[in-house]
């Protein structure tokens, strides 16, 4: 291999990638170039040298059966080195080509580079924060490359001159446009709020006389397909707020500056305004479009994926909120409660997925019309895109629409009979979320829900053993360019039961993951290193997973939940293989915790 090519494949690997131009040729000054066949074992006295993999695979096994697999890029020996690790035989199971770096040298780089001081020496939810930092950085170049066209674009109203001023607003709020434009020969105006406060509110201008009269002209324009950025730019250096959107030379849009500043922050607060201001379903519709454009932007923007689903959450709450109001009378408001439960009631449902509702209703309460208008509501959620449950957990099933007191004997038969379909019940209603009408319905459910399991060590057990259902894929890193795996089942399900176990034990509250880990934390039940590494893993899993939604989405595919990291780079594979290490602490102490063992 040429010293370029030494150098290039040293700024592919973490974090060797962050070596000043010194440091870079000191290390490729020491390492040699070795070959290891098949078979053959590595380190088997002291660790006198650290191995970077060119080619090949090696797996390393410690006394208590545990196997880990270091493939292409991957770094051999650090931990032994700096005494972090028990002895472990390392094996070589594929031919091996690796560069081989004297220990003295690896050391030597600890004490002058920051950036391997924290990846090999702090702890992972330490590394996992400065390697998100690192992918943060690249990510922006992304963002600050997005087009006109990526925006959500008012529709134009326009006008000829001689249009009476009346007709021409009267056609404004029928095209739902915030200004009139208005053209007169090769020129093109403008009339918005202020123009017509100014001019017909305050000076009392004539209602019948031509629009162009009060128009500001000179209007600004810029190309659909042109960067973003630019038109903050154009808006910042005319001081405007407005600018048209051309394509091909034709208007085919307005964007006015609140949308700008909120896609560059957090244009969410757009499709909020919206969802407000909807008088129906049809309205909702192209609202909720949007909402993969959000999560995307916020993605690429670094914004952590627990704050997307956070956002994503409050903006689905607002449509069902709207919904609600549509379908069902408001004198019903205050006798029932709209809940949504799995990862919506968690707030980490980002990519929208099956409908989880239910209705809770006053005891007594059994309005006519009930069930026409529940199904009603179920038509809407498919209307705006939220597809049926497999398992009818919806508000148009009877057993997801029922009173207060009938879930209640619901839970007591959960608990007392805890059969698969009894314990998954038991774990939706564990994360409801009250979205509309009567939250203290809500409230109450889930207290007596929490009280009755707490009590119950049996149902306790039996509930947190989901955590022993799926394997946790470590083993599979080996092999990336063959197998996808499955991160919500073995990473993601296995973090968020086990975190519900232990807060449902506990009696708290809170419904998302990161603030059941905060108060598990809090209450002393696990220290806040754990805590910190299990919420840094959460993010690091939902935003792998989002990942590859994202792009299946891009290519016109159903988005699953099989994450192929053949394609990922070092950084991301250290990242998800960090994560999954942390999910597989977590799952063993609540096996210890629970005594899953003894569980029949």
């Amino acid at each position: 291999m040429s010293i370029v090519d030494q150098e290039a494949f040293l700024c592919a690997i973490h974090p060797f990638d962050t070596l000043a131009g010194d440091e870079r040729a000191s290390v490729m000054g020491a390492m040699d170039i070795a070959y290891h066949p098949k078979g053959s074992l590595l380190c088997t006295e002291e660790a006198d040298r650290l191995y970077l993999v060119i080619k090949g695979g090696v797996e390393a096994s410690d006394e208590e059966g545990n196997i880990e697999f270091f493939g292409e890029q991957e770094v051999l020996c650090a931990a032994e080195i700096l005494g972090q690790s028990k002895k472990r035989n390392y094996r070589v199971v594929e031919d091996l080509l690796c560069y081989e770096l004297p220990a003295e040298i690896f050391r030597g780089l600890l004490k002058t580079n920051s950036a391997f001081k924290t990846f090999f020496l702090e702890d992972a939810a330490a590394r996992i924060r400065a390697m998100r930092e690192i992918s943060r950085q690249s990510e922006m170049t992304e963002f600050l490359t997005a087009r006109v066209r990526d925006i959500y674009l008012h529709p134009p109203c326009i006008v000829t001159f001689d249009t009476p001023i009346k007709e021409a607003v009267e056609r404004m709020e029928a095209a739902k446009s915030p200004a009139i434009l208005v053209r007169r020969d090769h020129a093109v105006g403008i009339v918005t709020d202020t123009n017509l406060r100014r001019m017909v509110i305050l000076s009392g201008y004539d209602l019948h006389a031509p629009v162009g009269d009060i128009a500001t002209w000179g209007l600004l324009a810029i190309e659909r397909d042109d960067f973003l950025f630019n038109a903050l730019l154009t808006m910042t250096r005319h001081g405007v707020k407005r600018l048209a959107v051309t394509q091909h030379g034709e208007i085919c849009g307005l964007i006015e500056q609140i949308d700008l500043l909120s896609y560059f922050s957090n244009h969410s607060y757009l499709l909020s305004v919206q969802i407000d201001k909807a008088t129906s379903v049809d309205d909702l519709k192209s609202v909720t479009e949007g909402f993969v454009n959000i999560v995307r932007s916020l993605h690429h923007k670094g914004v952590k994926a627990r704050y997307i689903g956070r956002i994503v959450s409050e903006l689905n709450a607002k449509v069902f909120q709207k919904v609600f109001t549509l379908v069902f009378p408001e004198s019903w408001h205050d006798k029932m409660a709209l809940i949504v439960m799995g990862s919506e009631g968690r707030e980490e449902q980002i990519i929208r997925t099956d409908q989880d509702n239910a209705l809770v209703l006053a005891d007594g309460f059994s309005p006519e019309g009930l069930k026409e208008r529940a199904e009603s509501f179920s038509d809407a959620l498919r209307l705006l895109g939220f597809p049926d449950c497999p398992g009818g957990i919806m508000v148009e099933n009877p057993m997801w629409r029922k009173s207060f007191s009938a879930y209640k004997m619901d839970i007591d038969a959960w608990i007392d009979q805890p059969d698969g379909d009894a314990t998954l019940n038991l774990a939706i209603l564990t994360d409801a979320r009250c979205v509309a009408g009567e939250a203290s319905l809500v409230d109450g459910l889930r207290r007596y829900l929490f009280a009755r399991m707490a009590g119950h060590p049996t149902a306790l057990g039996l509930f947190a053993q989901a955590v022993e259902r799926f394997e946790i894929p470590l083993g599979w890193f080996g092999h990336l360019g063959k197998e996808r795996i499955d991160l919500k089942k073995g990473g993601i399900f296995i973090l968020m039961h086990g975190i519900r176990s232990l807060a449902l034990e506990r009696r708290i509250m809170e419904s998302s993951t990161v603030e059941r880990i905060k108060r598990l934390n809090d209450i002393g039940l696990i220290d806040r290193s754990f805590a910190t590494e299990l919420i840094e893993s959460h993010d690091i899993l939902l935003s792998t997973q989002l990942e590859h939604k994202l792009e299946a989405i891009a290519h016109g595919k159903e988005p699953d939940n099989l994450v192929d990291l053949s394609k990922a780079s070092k950084l991301e594979r250290d990242m998800v293989k960090d994560a999954l290490k942390a999910v597989k602490k977590l799952k063993e102490f609540v096996a210890y915790h629970f005594k899953l063992s003894m569980v029949g």
